[in-house]
């Protein structure tokens, strides 16, 4: 028997194929890119989802029928704010919204002093990278087509209903709208007034873990499929992550280094004096929450870098990482290196700086491409090192920290890390995390496994856990270096304020 993950993320798809002991028997991906146009919007054709979706479910139920394998269920894990407008015929009416696109921040402004009850509502603050925002800019800047929407819906919402035919969202999906009181669990009508979005055309919302559908006959026929396959809502990539990592008690910390950085601890309920430094979401675990801080740019910022210094193609893109490695480690030698504020898409937490932009300062004529390199694993590092603290305020000094995501497979950028952060930083040598995250509460939903922790230790043994330590040296370096950093922010952005 065997559970099909589906795990949405921004720059690909992947469907990973696991057995009832988590261990991966097959896995199919593509890629695809976001459309990055002026005025900072970012757009995505829904079209490349749904097919990605369905080539990717059809190789799996086509080893699955090879090897003899009954597919128990499809569990889904996706990115969670970008927004699609579905109109009448349940088809969308054009591209999605996707979390980078800061097209609405002239719109918040406007909302600036309900600030403080968005955030005692939803636990976050006034962004334009959740979705709530990204619908009312389509009420306020394209009525003629908000006249035609009959729902407004997430990625995961989209593919589910592919899939089932169902429209459902689940609650790690609706606390990243800024319109589901994080107390309840429910659409809040205050928040919808002040956003001036309809109830009727938001999905209803269940726990993390649902069976929110089974497999149609359309979809069945399409991929391969058994119609009637039950289709599980495992909860938003991030918090399917942490599940992936074990973060499930107080004390623990995950780092998520992929196309944005995400650093998340567990929480079983919202805590009394939350400040708006952090935000706190619905977790992956039904009715319980996570502390979430997020740097909004974080290995998209090193492979921009990589396509423009070293011409990194998807073809030598290993090749590259060799290359570029050396070069760091031949960098780390050199005490006089640039500095990089890595905020091209803004600065998220602690201080949600949209206005913020990405910066190389102190350069020389000396300075090669791989002084660069570095100074954006280091920069990155820094802003961690930040929300590391931000969240220890709620959940004390993390006693370990792991790491997940694209980033998480340079050795180089985990010893910078753990220099910074002065302490030992763990990854799993299967670094899926969220995809065994959605594993894990698709087990436990179907009965396989009696609580999340019993799951995750049958998914992740055999996972065999690597742990880095900095050079002697490092940290008292980075002690140094990390006080120029933030003084170079300071003068940026806050002294003329």
């Amino acid at each position: 028997m065997g559970i099909a993950v589906l795990d949405v993320g921004t720059s690909s798809m992947r469907g990973i194929l696991y057995d009832e002991k988590g261990q991966k028997l097959f896995m199919k991906q593509i890629g695809y890119t976001p459309l990055y146009l002026p005025d900072n919007r970012v757009e995505q054709n829904p079209e490349e989802w749904k097919n990605a979706m369905e080539v990717i479910l059809k190789f799996c139920a086509g080893y699955a029928k090879e090897q003899d394998i009954e597919i128990q269920a499809v569990s889904i894990t996706a990115q969670r704010s970008s927004v699609l407008a579905i109109g009448e015929e349940e088809i969308p009416l054009g591209n999605a919204i996707m979390w980078q696109d800061k097209r609405v921040l002239s719109l918040l402004e406007q909302l600036k002093s309900r600030e403080e009850e968005i955030f005692e509502k939803t636990g976050s603050r006034l962004n334009p990278v959740f979705a709530g925002p990204k619908m009312m800019w389509i009420r306020t800047c394209l009525p003629e087509v908000y006249k035609k929407i009959k729902r407004f819906v997430v990625i995961p919402d989209y593919l589910i209903h592919e899939m089932t035919g169902n429209w459902v969202t689940d609650a790690t999906y609706a606390s990243r709208t800024l319109l589901m009181n994080l107390q309840s669990r429910t659409w809040d009508e205050d928040l919808l007034e002040l956003f001036g979005i309809e109830k009727k055309l938001l999905c209803p919302i269940v726990e993390p873990g649902s069976v929110v559908g089974w497999i149609e006959k359309r979809f069945s026929e399409k991929t391969g499929l058994k119609e009637g396959t039950p289709v599980i809502s495992a909860g938003g990539d991030q918090q399917c992550a942490a599940l992936g990592m074990g973060i499930w008690n107080q004390g623990q910390l995950e780092i998520s280094a992929g196309t944005g950085a995400y650093i998340l601890g567990a929480v079983k309920k919202v805590p009394e004096r939350l400040h708006p430094d952090i935000i706190c979401n619905a977790s992956a675990i039904p009715g319980e929450y996570i502390l979430e801080s997020s740097i909004l740019s974080c290995a998209s910022v090193f492979n921009w870098f990589l396509r423009m210094a070293y011409g990194m193609t998807e073809e030598n893109r290993n090749q590259v990482y060799q290359i570029v490695n050396q070069e760091i480690r031949e960098s780390l030698e050199n005490p006089e290196a640039p500095t990089v504020l890595p905020f091209f898409q803004g600065r998220g937490t602690p201080d949600w700086n949209s206005e913020a932009r990405g910066c190389l300062y102190n350069l020389t004529l000396g300075t090669g491409r791989g002084d660069i390199a570095r100074a954006i694993l280091e920069g990155l590092g820094y802003e961690i090192e930040v929300n590391i603290e931000t969240i220890g305020q709620y959940i004390g000094k993390p006693k370990q920290v792991t790491v997940c995501g694209g980033l998480a497979n340079s050795h180089v950028f985990c010893e910078i890390l753990s220099g910074i952060c002065e302490n030992a930083v763990c990854i799993y040598l299967d670094n899926e995390a969220a995809a065994i995250g959605a594993w894990i509460s698709s087990a436990v939903t179907l009965g396989l496994y009696k609580d999340y922790e019993s799951a995750f230790c049958r998914g992740r043994s055999g996972h065999l856990v690597c742990e880095i330590e900095a050079e002697s040296g490092m940290s008292e370096h980075y002690r140094g270096e990390k006080k120029k950093y933030n003084s170079l922010y300071e003068r940026l952005y806050h002294e003329n304020a």
